[in-house]
This record gives C-alpha cells, structure tokens and sequence, in this order.
C-alpha cells in the first residue's frame, strides 16, 4: 500500500511541476484569479472494514473543513482540504449492541482537480490525489469494560467532484463530494488487526478567489 501511495505522490508532483511550467508561459497572456480559500461544512460517512471484536462501524458526524487551492491554470488546480472530526464508534455482536467508543480523526487531503468550463457561472471539476488519516484519543468499552484500542495513522487515495458557482466579484459558492479510503494496523489490547477506513464526505461552502 505504501509503494502505491509514494507512486501516486510522485505521479501527482510530477503532473504539477509540468503544470507550473506550462503555466509560466501563460500567465502573460491571462489575467485569472490563482489563489482561493474557502470554508465548508462537512458531512461524513465513515465505512470500517476490518476483523475487530464483534463488528465494529463508524457513525456518521459533520464538522467544519478549510480549503487552500491554487490555479496553475485557468483548467487545473491544486487544493489542500483539512478538517478535525469526531466520530462515535458502536460495537455489536449477533445484531446487538455490546460496546462503545470514540474516536478522533485529522484527514488532510491533496488533490489535483480539472476544471473543463471555467469560464461559466457553475464551473464543474474533478480531481484526485492522496490522503493522511490520524486518527487519536480513540476508547473503546465492551460490555462495560475498557479495551485498549489504537488506530495508527495511514496513507491512502483520495477523490472528489464537484463545481464552483459563482455569486459575484470574487465570491463563490461550493458544492463537492469527497472520497478517503486509507490502510490502517490497529491494536485491541495488544492484539493486531487490519483497518481499511473508507470515508464519504458530502460538502457545502463558501470560497473566496484572489
């Protein structure tokens, strides 16, 4: 999984450091906004996948997000999206509920994002890139007794779609949908365990371009 992640970071600075050079030569002849920032409220849908006691799932939680992007071109752009959540996690065993927890998550992302029409009004994008998932302060109680739970952090891919709609001079308003999916070792006592984390994120903001 790892050498994945190191091919897809190196595939995705490659693409920007021949986006910014192409971008050198057209920024003579443009006169387009390249930086913007941005807020958003964040939906979540976490997904566990694992061998955990019982079966272990993930509530679904919203929380704020920042967003830094800047424009190489008008058609291509690079974004950071950072965000703190907590999610509630629930044991169950035979359709019931036997335990409890929590956990803490930090999912910064990276993305290079094409944006096909960004001359009109509502200018749609794609993008895709990777994604750093640390969770921490995670507890875990089943049948009323505490268990030692660890997540470590991971590596992992990361998509998302959506479009920018412009509202007036530099304001924008901002609809997408974003997909994390990382590998994560985990320990319940001591014993280990694979984590595969998947997370849907449903987002509504506000940017500002500059």
């Amino acid at each position: 999984m790892k050498s994945v992640v190191a091919r897809t970071g190196s595939v995705l600075l490659a693409a920007l450091l021949v986006l910014a050079t192409a971008s050198v030569s057209l920024a003579a002849g443009q006169n387009f906004k390249r930086w913007s920032v941005g807020t958003q409220i964040m939906y979540l849908n976490p997904d566990v996948d694992e061998n955990l006691v019982g079966l272990v799932s993930a509530e679904d939680t919203m929380t704020g997000g920042l967003t830094v992007e800047y424009f190489l071109t008008p058609n291509f752009s690079a974004e950071l999206v950072a965000a703190v959540a907590h999610t509630d996690l629930v044991v169950k065993a035979g359709g019931s509920e036997i335990g409890s927890g929590k956990a803490w998550l930090l999912p910064p992302s990276l993305y290079v994002k094409y944006h096909p029409m960004p001359q009109w009004k509502i200018s749609p994008y794609v993008g895709g890139g990777f994604c750093w998932i640390l969770p921490w302060d995670e507890t875990l109680s089943i049948t009323g007794n505490r268990v030692d739970l660890k997540i470590d952090d991971a590596f992992g891919w990361a998509a998302k779609a959506g479009a920018d709609i412009h509202i007036m001079g530099n304001l924008y308003a901002n609809v997408d949908i974003m997909y994390l999916n990382a590998e994560h070792d985990a320990k319940v006592n001591g014993t280990k365990f694979d984590l595969d984390l998947k997370v849907w994120s449903y987002n509504i903001g506000m940017k500002y371009r500059f």
